[in-house]
C-alpha cells in the first residue's frame, strides 16, 4: 500500500497507449471479418448459380478456392480476435489494479489528513493548557509576559502609553477557611469573568496566581481613564453573588503602573504595580497609582 499518489510519469507511454492499440486491432479484425463475409456470400451465390446453369468446372474450382481463402482468413481473424481479447483482458486487469491502488492511496491520504488534524488539535490544546489558567481559562503568567513584552515594543514604536494593573482579592483566605475551596473557586471564577468584561480584545487579563490578577491596557492616552476604569472594576467585583447558598460580596485592591512614567521595562512595571496594590489595601478608594505611593 502506497502512502503518496503515483506520479503519472510512472505509467510508460507504451503501456498507457496499449489499450488503444488493442481496440484498434479489434476494429481491424471486425472489418476483415466483414470483408470475408462479403466474399463468402459472393462465392455462395456463384456456387448456387453454377449448379443451376452447369457453370464450367474452372469457375467452380475458383469459387471453392475462394471459399478456402475465406476460411483461412476467418481462422486468422478468429486467432487475432482471441489474442486481442487476451490483451484486452490483461489491460482491464491492470487498470483494475491501478484503480484499487488509487483507492488505497486515497484511503491512506484521508487517514493521514485525519491524523494530522488530530495532531494539530492536540498540539493546540496542549499549547492552550500551557498558556492558560486551568480554573479560570485566563492567560497565565507566561502568556501575560509575552503580551506585556509585545505591548512595550508597540508602545515604544508608536509613542503609546501602557498600563499594568495589579489586582488582589481582599481577605480571600478567610473565604476559603470559612466556606471551603469550592466556594473559593467560585469567587476566583466570578472575579475573572467580571474583570474580563471590562477589557477590549487587544487588552489582557491574567490570573497571576492564587487570588491575584494582572491586567494589561494598551494605547493608554490619559492616566485618569485608567484610574476610572479601575474604580469601576472595584464596584463591579463588589456586587453580591451567591455560591452554594451563601451570598458573598467581594472586595479587592488595585495598584496601577503606567509606561513610561512608572517604568520602562516589564519587570519594573509589574513591581511598581504590585507596590501600588499593597498601598491600595489601606486606602479608602482601593485604587492607587504608583506615583501616589511616593507621595504618601
Amino acid at each position: 500500500m502506497r502512502l503518496w499518489p503515483m506520479d503519472v510519469s510512472e505509467i510508460s507511454p507504451a503501456k498507457s497507449n496499449s489499450l488503444g492499440r488493442v481496440l484498434s486491432r479489434s476494429r481491424k479484425i471486425k472489418e476483415a471479418i466483414k470483408q470475408a463475409a462479403v466474399r463468402l456470400t459472393s462465392a455462395t451465390a456463384v456456387l448456387k448459380h453454377g449448379k443451376r446453369t452447369n457453370s464450367p468446372v474452372h469457375t467452380v474450382e475458383e469459387t471453392i478456392a475462394q471459399y478456402e481463402d475465406v476460411e483461412n482468413e476467418m481462422a486468422r481473424a478468429a486467432d487475432d480476435l482471441s489474442q486481442a481479447n487476451t490483451a484486452l483482458a490483461v489491460e482491464v486487469a491492470e487498470r483494475v489494479d491501478i484503480e484499487s491502488e488509487l483507492a488505497d492511496v486515497k484511503t491512506d491520504l484521508a487517514e493521514t489528513r485525519d491524523k494530522l488534524s488530530e495532531s494539530q488539535t492536540k498540539e493546540y490544546e496542549a499549547r492552550q493548557r500551557a498558556l492558560h489558567d486551568t480554573l479560570t481559562g485566563l492567560p497565565n503568567r507566561a502568556l501575560f509576559d509575552q503580551g506585556l513584552d509585545h505591548g512595550l515594543i508597540q508602545a515604544r514604536r508608536h509613542g503609546w502609553g501602557l498600563a499594568v494593573l495589579f489586582i488582589d482579592i481582599d481577605d480571600f483566605k478567610s473565604i476559603n477557611d470559612s466556606y471551603g475551596h469550592g466556594v473559593g473557586d467560585d469567587v476566583l471564577l466570578t472575579v475573572a469573568n467580571r474583570l474580563r468584561s471590562f477589557v477590549r480584545a487587544e487588552d489582557m487579563v491574567s490570573r497571576w496566581g492564587g487570588d491575584e490578577y494582572v491586567c494589561l491596557l494598551l494605547e493608554v492616552r490619559q492616566e485618569a481613564e485608567v484610574t476610572r476604569l479601575a474604580e469601576k472594576m472595584i464596584g463591579r467585583i463588589a456586587e453580591a453573588f451567591e455560591s452554594s447558598g451563601t451570598v458573598l460580596s467581594i472586595g479587592c485592591s488595585i495598584g496601577i503602573a503606567v509606561y513610561p512614567a512608572d517604568g520602562e521595562t516589564a519587570d519594573i512595571l509589574l513591581k511598581n504595580a504590585d507596590t501600588a496594590m499593597y498601598r491600595a489595601k489601606g486606602a479608602e478608594r482601593k485604587v492607587v497609582l504608583f506615583r501616589d505611593t511616593k507621595q504618601g
